[in-house]
């Protein structure tokens, strides 16, 4: 995951190329510099290696066909995530895409190349987390509950920012930000909660007070 000064200068970079009309570079940039972060996140998510490969080559195709009205509401990378959880949400409810796979990545675009590149690489750095207990204890979470530990714990992403990432890119008033802003950070506790106990139920940590 790139560190928080490199992706401040990541970020800068995307906007200039978008700002100068360069949407191949900028697009390319955005991929290069976030894509194996949000392939990790959605093997995580959907738990099917195969299924992720399908959601992030629509994910790609999102982005460049989206990149030309991105308003810079929120950072490239929490755009980028919502996209990621828009097309993972897409590809659960369609259940003829869901029995589908190897979507042809010819599907991405200009972004095909760098894309099969990302998909290829980050499969094998995602297999640790997998296969830990503790992601286990995890899958057995709601869907939402997953997606709050994965963004905040894994992601480090602050809760304006998930906001953004749950509601969508067409909501960006500060009130509603805020607002699901405090029900995520409850829903959170809830979840981080309810995992413990099961860890603790399962024998995978002590219990007793919280650490």
């Amino acid at each position: 995951m790139t560190a928080p000064e490199d992706r401040e200068a990541l970020e800068r970079r995307i906007r200039a190329l978008c700002e100068a009309g360069d949407k191949k570079r900028a697009a390319t940039l955005l991929l290069e510099g976030y894509g194996r972060e949000l392939f990790g996140f959605l093997i995580a998510h959907l738990r099917d290696r195969d299924a992720a490969g399908d959601v992030f080559a629509q994910f790609a195709e999102d982005l460049w066909r989206g990149l030309d009205g991105f308003r810079w509401q929120c950072s490239a990378r929490v755009w980028s995530y919502t996209l990621t959880r828009h097309a993972a949400s897409r590809y659960i409810r369609d259940v003829r895409r869901r029995r589908a796979r190897n979507v042809p990545l010819s599907r991405a675009g200009p972004l095909s190349e760098i894309a099969e590149k990302i998909r290829t690489t980050t499969r094998v750095g995602a297999r640790t987390e997998a296969r830990s207990q503790i992601a286990q204890l995890r899958e057995e979470l709601p869907a939402e509950e997953q997606t709050l530990l994965i963004l905040r714990v894994n992601r480090k992403l602050g809760w304006k920012e998930i906001a953004h990432v749950m509601l969508g890119d067409g909501v960006a008033e500060d009130d509603a930000l805020e607002k699901e802003a405090v029900r995520l950070r409850k829903r959170y506790q809830l979840a981080k909660d309810k995992l413990r106990r099961m860890a603790v139920e399962r024998g995978l940590v002590e219990g007793g007070g919280e650490r």
